[in-house]
């Protein structure tokens, strides 16, 4: 085991993310056209619904606050959805977030200063009794052990402990904790689910390939941030990676010209998920399979991000 032995005791809380609405026959009790969200929702199974978070911001970049449902339009396949069950502001939903912290030696330098700003964001942005949280490290394989008793301050811990050693497993491991958060859903809520990654975006040892990687996250309903380690101005290998996995995933990338940036890209991330919206639909037609989703602002000058698709179930 390539990863010091005091990893193993990890404790990650993936029981706690809740698995995608697109999973289950669900449908919300909001109306529709309300932007008000309760701090939780309760999911009554009636028929399949999908829940779609995204982000909308201006041109300079900045998040839309107080958006409204007819600034908005969302298309399954290229076609208009005109079965939206409800429109919320995801900021004010449970948070389940996923650290992924790749602790290869190709995440040697610098390594220090990104193990404390990771720590700190987990301190400040989950919430006490509302949000969940878990921290995984990975070189060669996931250090996945499940625990729901670890406290924050554990998992501060366990964090500065890390140190940097073996290959790179990044899909192998991203697929490994994306497939077990449905196995353990035991929630009734309409939760946020947010994968941050601390990596150059490396992979030099899975089995699994990218666009593997990439199904497990949207099958788990998981948008992916990730920090890299390098300025943007000068591209490495792994960097393709990191933008496939995090656009497909509603996502984006944080390059850093230096680790003592790596809480400034960690408040970034904080403000984003802090700024988001979620639309849930009855989907059209046949579910099997792959569908492709968007959301496009009525006005030009906005943009929206999102996961690319949903995977319907197939009976």
């Amino acid at each position: 085991m390539l990863i010091n032995q005091k990893f193993a005791s990890l404790a990650l809380s993936l029981a706690l993310l809740a698995a995608p609405a697109a999973s289950s026959d669900r449908s919300s009790t909001s109306e529709v056209g309300s932007p008000e969200l309760r701090s939780e929702m309760t999911i009554r199974k009636t028929v399949q619904e999908i829940r779609l978070g995204f982000h909308v911001s201006s041109q300079n970049g900045r998040p839309v606050p107080e958006l409204q449902p007819g600034q908005i339009s969302v298309y399954e396949d290229g076609h208009p959805i005109t079965g939206v069950t409800g429109f919320y502001a995801d900021q004010n939903l449970p948070l389940r977030l996923l650290l992924m912290i790749d602790a290869s030696d190709s995440m040697t330098r610098g390594f220090a200063s990104e193990r404390k700003a990771a720590a700190d964001f987990l301190e400040k942005v989950v919430r006490p009794d509302v949000d969940q949280s878990a921290v995984v490290a990975f070189s060669t394989h996931a250090s996945i052990q499940l625990g729901e008793n670890a406290s924050v301050p554990e998992k501060l811990r366990l964090i500065e402990d890390l140190h940097s050693s073996g290959l790179t497993a990044l899909f192998d491991s991203i697929c490994e904790a994306a497939a077990r958060i449905p196995a353990y859903d035991h929630s009734s809520t309409l939760t946020r689910r947010v994968l941050v990654l601390l990596s150059d975006g490396d992979d030099n040892y899975s089995r699994h390939s990218l666009r593997d990687s990439i199904a497990a996250a949207q099958q788990s309903d998981v948008v992916i941030y990730a920090i890299a380690p390098h300025d943007s101005k000068h591209p490495q290998p792994g960097d393709a990676n990191l933008e496939e996995l995090t656009a497909a995933t509603g996502g984006r990338v944080f390059y850093l010209k230096k680790y003592e940036q790596s809480p400034e890209a960690f408040a970034q991330i904080e403000r984003e998920i802090r700024s988001e919206y979620a639309v849930t639909f009855h989907p059209k037609g046949n579910l099997c399979g792959f569908h492709s989703v968007r959301v496009e602002p009525t006005d030009s000058n906005l943009r929206a991000r999102s996961r690319e698709g949903f995977y319907g179930g197939c009976s």
